[in-house]
């Protein structure tokens, strides 16, 4: 989530591509790298697709910084969030659940779908170099935003309103929310590492800002954190315009490719191949075409329909939630000027 900055420099995408600090990732499709070929080459398949453990829950220096104590959104953060710590593990638990957890082989094919479009689930979790968090409370229009510090891309800073969090009073999984999903923006990928020399790689497509806000939304989703004025389609006329008009819409079409159309691990795959090869355009309006037919046999383009069919023959909405703010989307993406 991200929104209109108050300084007159613009901050940097809530998702900052990796720095060129970061090591490269394993290639995953290099099976000669391993230095136990000969013990590798003796296991049968079902030890091979074991699965990796998850990684250890990140512990990144995280900080607090408040502008303004006599300002009334200081004192509803401290009712709606009294362990700042237990909130931020919680939602970076989710994440490492969510993105970088590679479900058991026996799991790969267990959604209703499977058996028409197999799609084994597998990469190595490779997660950013995340050193420091600082989450800082200031008085901003708008909801949210993340950034990257100008000293490193390492160290992360998450912007909230403080008249925001006061206006949440009382509603209090908003404010926990709000920090889920700007914390992903913390911990996903958009890109490989930039080239040695260089702080920016331009050279690799990047994903439509749609996807990259709907991957951070969809962990909100997961986290059972979505607030009262997300709908969920239940037809395929309730859907949003494209699949990457972002935020919940693209979340709930994320959610349908993973507990439906592909298995539990779909997006962790997808945000893994946006750090090993980045988002390949296959040219034609469409893009992307290359990125999506490479994990899931089709492009982007034929899974929404896909799932408008899934939306009409299943009458999905029996749990959508309505609110009276509607579906008014609350934030505005911040757009890097370079």
């Amino acid at each position: 989530m991200s929104t209109t900055t108050p300084s007159a420099d613009p901050p940097r995408p809530s998702a900052a591509p990796p720095s060129s600090t970061q090591e490269t990732p394993p290639d995953n499709n290099n099976k000669n790298n391993n230095t136990n070929t000969d013990i590798n080459n003796n296991l049968d398949s079902s030890q091979k697709r074991r699965p990796q453990p998850d990684p250890p829950l990140p512990t990144p220096k995280l900080r607090l910084q408040v502008n303004d104590l006599r300002h009334p959104g200081t004192l509803s953060f401290q009712t709606l969030v009294p362990d700042v710590v237990s909130t931020l593990e919680t939602a970076l638990s989710t994440i490492i659940r969510t993105l970088y957890t590679v479900p058991p082989p026996q799991q790969d094919t267990s959604s209703p779908q499977s058996a028409t479009h197999p799609t084994p689930i597998t990469f190595t979790p490779s997660l950013p170099p995340t050193r420091s968090i600082t989450l800082i409370l200031r008085d901003i229009p708008g909801v949210a935003y993340t950034t990257a510090t100008e000293l490193d891309d390492s160290h992360k800073e998450i912007t909230i309103s403080l008249p925001y969090i006061h206006t949440s009073a009382k509603r209090p999984s908003e404010i926990p929310g709000v920090i889920t999903h700007e914390l992903v923006h913390c911990y996903q990928h958009t890109a490989p590492p930039a080239e040695p020399g260089k702080t920016n790689n331009k050279s690799t497509p990047h994903p439509p800002t749609g996807l990259i806000e709907g991957i951070a939304d969809f962990v909100r989703l997961k986290a059972g954190l979505e607030p009262p004025h997300w709908k969920k389609p239940s037809a395929a006329k309730e859907r949003a315009e494209k699949w990457d008009q972002g935020y919940q819409h693209t979340a709930y079409f994320l959610a349908w490719l993973e507990d439906v159309r592909v298995g539990r691990g779909a997006v962790g795959m997808l945000n893994d191949r946006l750090l090993r090869v980045g988002y390949c355009e296959e040219g034609g309006k469409e893009g992307g075409g290359e990125f999506w037919r490479g994990l899931f046999g089709v492009g982007v383009e034929r899974l929404w329909v896909e799932y408008g069919e899934y939306l009409d023959g299943c009458g999905c909405g029996a749990d959508s939630k309505t609110g009276e703010e509607g579906e008014r989307d609350q934030e505005k993406v911040v757009v890097s000027a370079g």
